[in-house]
């Protein structure tokens, strides 16, 4: 199997070009918080790249050289891989769009209440997005560790099905090991904690809604 090697170079940025087979796009949103933490902290890193018919046609890095062309750079800072086929440029595009780890979301909270607003401002990132994960970790577990009431069947008035993003389920698989390790009623626990989650969520209008499975 080949081994890559490169070579960094500061070029012209107009003779940098994306590849046509990249699926990693961005909203508007995301554009602009990238070019204000460009902005705010300059170009970090070097753009990954192939070279082809005197060009240098982008591996990985392609929002960073968007942002650099939005902000006016004449030159930038890439990293070649020499001349590579069109099939090892498609394998590396989804690699190294993919291989990365995943954040504990319980430290990217704690970093959270670290940052002041402007900063908060320039993660990848919506504010509602933000203060949901927060708020998800700010739930006071204790109140349900000595609950043994169960909710008759005949009361529960209402049916909630709702989707739950991957943060969410983690956290909800993080509650689940705290009830199971403390020997409660999973099922009761669970629901309490859920109710005041979507309390959290969706506002007074959730009410005495019951929830259920």
């Amino acid at each position: 199997m080949q081994k890559f090697s490169t070579t960094k170079k500061v070029v012209p940025i107009d003779q940098v070009v994306p590849n046509k087979f990249n699926p990693n796009i961005q909203t508007k949103q995301m554009f602009e918080k990238g070019v204000n933490s460009v902005k705010e902290f300059g170009m970090l890193g070097s753009i990954l790249v192939r070279e082809l018919a005197g060009m240098y046609e982008i591996v990985d890095g392609e929002h960073r050289w968007k942002y650099a062309k939005e902000l006016g750079y004449k030159e930038i800072t890439i990293e070649s891989l020499g001349e590579i086929s069109e099939d090892k440029l498609k394998v590396l595009t989804i690699l190294l769009n993919n291989l990365k780890g995943k954040d504990d979301i319980e430290k990217r909270v704690a970093i959270y209440e670290s940052l002041s607003t402007g900063q908060l401002q320039l993660l990848p990132f919506t504010e509602e997005e933000i203060e949901n994960e927060k708020k998800l970790f700010k739930f006071d577990f204790a109140q349900y560790e000595n609950q043994t009431e169960v909710v008759p069947s005949d009361s529960l008035t209402k049916v909630i099905s709702f989707k739950l993003t991957e943060d969410e389920w983690t956290v909800v698989q993080k509650a689940l090991e705290i009830a199971k390790s403390e020997n409660e009623n999973q099922k009761q626990w669970f629901m309490g904690m859920l109710q005041h989650y979507l309390q959290v969520r969706l506002g007074s209008s959730v009410g005495q809604t019951a929830v259920t499975f």
